[in-house]
């Protein structure tokens, strides 16, 4: 899908508009002149002006679309595996701490994966040794507190 270069600087401008609001908020600290606010200034800083930078040189462009759909998306199940995934990450990021990490992400992995037509043993076991993997590695050496949920004893 080819989606116009100003309606994604749009997109860049907000967020970062977005961001640097919210970075101004956060609380100086005392005696030090960079705070927790001072990376996300810059960050927002940076999308709003490679947005705008977008936004310029797409108008340039004159290109009259907003977005141009290829071939590859008019097919049915290509927008059913966007919905899936769509709707698969809400449901598990509302049941994430009960089902947990490596369930869930195996789960909704093979479901886009059968969905692409791959629907051999060895693709359900491809998605439970990623995300299992995924898990150990979050988990065990970058410390993120990512939930086990039902494999709690195990994992």
């Amino acid at each position: 899908m080819r989606i116009h270069d100003s309606l994604i600087g749009a997109l860049f401008v907000l967020f970062g508009g977005w961001v640097l609001f919210t970075a101004l908020g956060f609380p100086d600290m005392p005696g030090q002149s960079i705070g927790p606010g001072t990376f996300p200034s810059i960050l927002g800083v940076v999308f709003l002006l490679g947005g705008a930078a977008l936004i310029v040189t797409g108008r340039m462009r004159g290109e009259r679309t907003l977005a141009d759909p290829n071939a590859g998306w008019r097919k049915p199940h290509r927008l059913m595996a966007a919905g899936l995934a769509t709707v698969g990450v809400l449901a598990l990021a509302l049941g994430f701490e009960t089902v947990g990490f490596p369930l869930g992400a195996s789960i909704l992995m093979y479901a886009l994966f059968f969905l692409e037509g791959y629907r051999r043993p060895q693709w359900l076991a491809l998605c439970v040794v990623f995300a299992v993997g995924l898990h150990v590695l979050m988990t065990r050496f970058l410390l993120v507190p990512l939930p086990a949920g039902l494999l709690e004893g195990i994992l």
